[in-house]
């Protein structure tokens, strides 16, 4: 969750989640690490360039320095103020590098609440409002407990975007609510996306589960389906290479890498990561599994809304953006992975949107007037008729988006395999998507406009 800090300046903030604010999401399923450094330059400069060639030289120094500020002044905020509880080493110093993602949400929750927000849960939002001169002013939405017709709308003199991204419905855990609405609104508003490039962020999970953790497989072993050792294989660098060997074969791992000391902090920092195994009867670090390949899109991937100042603005009045919603390539480039970095911007960019946000709500005059909705897609549509079925859209579009055989098919990916005119219909397959999930009801995508 974006620390959005919209109570500056004495303003009033509603907060409207399509979920229960604090359950849903990728960071409320799991526990996440945190891009949390010492202010010590060697410290400092040693985590710029542990991901720097990875993502492609393209992040900027000067972002990624506001970032770790910013970063480790929050957590050290989440420690007192929050109360987290952070573990302790044998020194008994806190260790505040990672974090469980139940326990901090619901005290996210709290701090909001206390702070006199007010929210809006199971409130998906389905379009902006804007004034007549184009500045974002509010936004409309559904009150699903009230029922699919149930409308509202919410006046503001500034919006902040912080909605997650968009893994596609791929079935990952965490993820089943994050899909782009936020890119979608904002582009509807006249913002920019970047970095969309970047997106196709696959993760690994054992077959047949939705948990990712890629972290715990850089202490895997990965094989071919005749035990044979599928070299180049690998969490960071060589997904491709389990990407291609998964179109033709299944392809297992054994996390035997990892001794008994970093056994043991493995299963007390993600335990909810040996559930599958234990329910199942298997030891990972004795047992070869199976896995898969879930997309993760721009939940791990970089791409997202153009961030055009230091507040995290997007170019169009009043409208910021925040998290997992805007771009991550300033402090990561072409690459980030899960957690870590993203959990660093999604602090550090929910403090400057929040803080924005209020800045320029106090400098606007007056109360927001003459407010037209900004929505068209699935709200609106430009030709006739009701609109396409929404069950066969997800499922269109998670075909084009979820298979490797898409996204990693490209030059420069290395999976060597091209896409054909059979892949454009029916549902991904097990090795492509694993474990396809049913499309919801209407209602928890676009509803209709409230009346």
């Amino acid at each position: 969750m974006g620390r959005a800090e919209g109570r500056a300046g004495r303003g009033h903030v509603t907060l409207a989640d399509k979920g229960y604010c604090g359950t849903s999401g990728a960071t409320a399923a799991a526990g996440t690490g945190i891009w949390y450094v010492p202010p010590e330059p060697e410290a400092r400069a040693r985590a710029k360039a542990s991901r720097e060639a990875l993502g492609g030289h393209l992040a900027d120094h000067g972002w990624m320095d506001r970032v770790l500020d910013r970063t480790w002044e929050l957590v050290g905020e989440l420690a007192t103020a929050g109360r987290y509880p952070f573990p302790v080493d044998a020194d008994g110093r806190q260790i505040r590098t990672g974090v469980q993602g139940p326990e901090y949400m619901r005290r996210m929750r709290t701090r909001v609440l206390r702070a006199g927000v007010r929210i809006l849960d199971h409130s998906p939002v389905t379009e902006l409002l804007v004034d007549r001169s184009g500045v974002v002013s509010g936004a409309a939405g559904v009150r699903l407990r009230d029922g699919e017709d149930a409308g509202y709308r919410v006046r503001a003199r500034a919006v902040v975007l912080a909605a997650g991204g968009c893994a596609f419905r791929s079935g990952t855990l965490g993820c089943h609510p994050n899909t782009g609405d936020g890119a979608l609104l904002a582009a509807e508003a006249g913002a920019q996306l970047s970095g969309m490039e970047f997106s196709n962020a696959y993760a690994l999970a054992p077959l047949g589960t939705s948990l990712t953790k890629t972290a715990y497989y850089s202490y895997a072993s990965f094989y071919r389906s005749d035990g044979s050792v599928l070299e180049g294989a690998g969490s960071t660098k060589g997904r491709s290479v389990i990407a291609r060997a998964l179109l033709d074969e299944p392809v297992h791992c054994v996390l035997d890498r990892a001794d008994a000391q970093v056994r043991a902090a493995m299963r007390l920092g993600q335990p909810n990561f040996f559930l599958p195994f234990d329910r199942l009867g298997i030891d990972p670090f004795v047992d070869p599994f199976p896995i898969t390949l879930l997309l993760e899109g721009t939940v791990r991937g970089t791409g997202g809304v153009h961030v055009r100042d230091g507040d995290c603005g997007t170019g169009v009045p009043g409208l910021f953006v925040a998290g997992d919603t805007a771009t991550r390539e300033l402090i990561c480039g072409g690459f980030t992975g899960g957690g870590s970095h993203n959990a660093a911007w999604a602090m550090s960019s929910g403090s400057w949107a929040g803080a924005g946000a209020a800045r320029f709500a106090a400098g606007r005059p007056g109360s927001p007037w003459g407010l037209r909705p900004a929505g068209g897609v699935g709200l609106r549509p430009e030709r006739g008729g009701t609109g396409p079925d929404q069950a066969e859209v997800v499922l269109r579009c998670r075909t084009r988006c979820c298979r490797t055989t898409r996204t990693c098919s490209g030059p420069g990916t290395g999976c060597g395999r091209r896409s054909t005119p059979s892949t454009t219909s029916g549902e991904p397959s097990g090795r492509d998507c694993a474990r396809p999930t049913p499309p919801r009801p209407p209602c928890c995508g676009r509803a209709r406009p409230p009346r």
